[in-house]
């Protein structure tokens, strides 16, 4: 497993995680202030009306899910987002620990992530983790491992975006019940840490049994530019909503490529690289 990073000094170590039961968990959940995504249609089909640390959300794509579509570019904008909000996680650490700057993790198997292209949208920091695990194994506890740390604000994967065939000596070897469980265990690991998962999948695994708090799914909108891009959004499931095929909520948002943050010719935003969130808060996630 080939890992690099570009977070300075800020290493991602985790310390070792005292045992809490189920219930703590849930109040230290409950306790979490959502983080807002930056952009005000994906805050209104979110059930908790923004991100809520600790979960998972899934990115339902068009076909393979990362080469296009938008669904990778926005949930990484919403990583952003997650990474300066700071301490909003309220995972448990010390107030100086929450007023150090968030890492971002990305778990890339695909290779396709290309870190000098989202560079602009962070600050000077660069509070970003690039691994590139190579089995099953590796890319679920790589997951796991990011999740569980209190470092982390957002853990962004694309896993199980192609089939696999089974693999020499993977206990996993591709089984379904084995992926859903190990989407189990990256819950669990958020909800004790803070961190949020935020995964792109293909449109094909809305069928698939889920851990996550939502599943938006995401489909490109013609009128883009080199440097905007249309999104329409729909609500697709989640673990938080009984959402059938008849009543699935729908929002278009505008992608700005070039800051990582709501467009310009999105309606209700401003023109000064403001976002459409409260005042002050800057469109580079800083």
């Amino acid at each position: 497993m080939v890992t690099f990073g570009m977070a300075g000094n800020a290493a991602v170590a985790a310390p070792a995680a005292a045992l809490v039961s189920g219930g703590d968990l849930l109040l230290r959940e409950r306790a979490r202030p959502v983080v807002p995504s930056g952009f005000r249609p994906l805050d209104a089909l979110l059930p908790a009306g923004g991100i809520r640390p600790g979960s998972l959300v899934e990115w339902l794509a068009e076909g393979n899910g990362v080469s296009g579509g938008g669904a990778a570019a926005l949930a990484f904008a919403v990583a952003c987002r997650l990474a300066a909000a700071g301490g909003a996680n309220g995972g448990g650490v010390s107030d100086s620990s929450q007023a150090r700057p968030r890492t971002i993790v990305v778990v890339d198997r695909s290779g396709w992530f290309h870190p000098p292209a989202v560079l602009p949208w962070l600050d000077d920091e660069r509070r970003l983790v690039v691994a590139r695990p190579s089995r099953d194994d590796d890319e679920i506890w790589t997951i796991d491992q990011a999740l569980r740390c209190t470092g982390v604000a957002a853990v962004l994967a694309w896993p199980r975006m192609k089939p696999r065939v089974p693999q020499s000596g993977s206990r996993l070897a591709g089984s379904f019940q084995q992926w859903s469980t190990a989407m189990r265990r990256w819950q669990l690991a958020a909800a004790g840490s803070g961190a949020v998962g935020l995964f792109v999948r293909p449109r094909a695994s809305l069928g698939e049994p889920s851990w996550a708090e939502a599943r938006i799914a995401v489909s490109p909108k013609p009128g883009g530019t080199l440097l905007e891009r249309r999104l329409r959004l729909t609500l697709a499931g989640g673990n938080w909503s009984a959402v059938t095929a008849d009543s699935q909520p729908t929002a278009d948002v505008v992608l700005d490529l070039a800051r990582g943050c709501v467009g310009a010719s999105q309606p209700g935003a401003s023109m000064n690289g403001m976002s459409s969130g409260k005042a002050g808060v800057r469109c580079r996630a800083s």
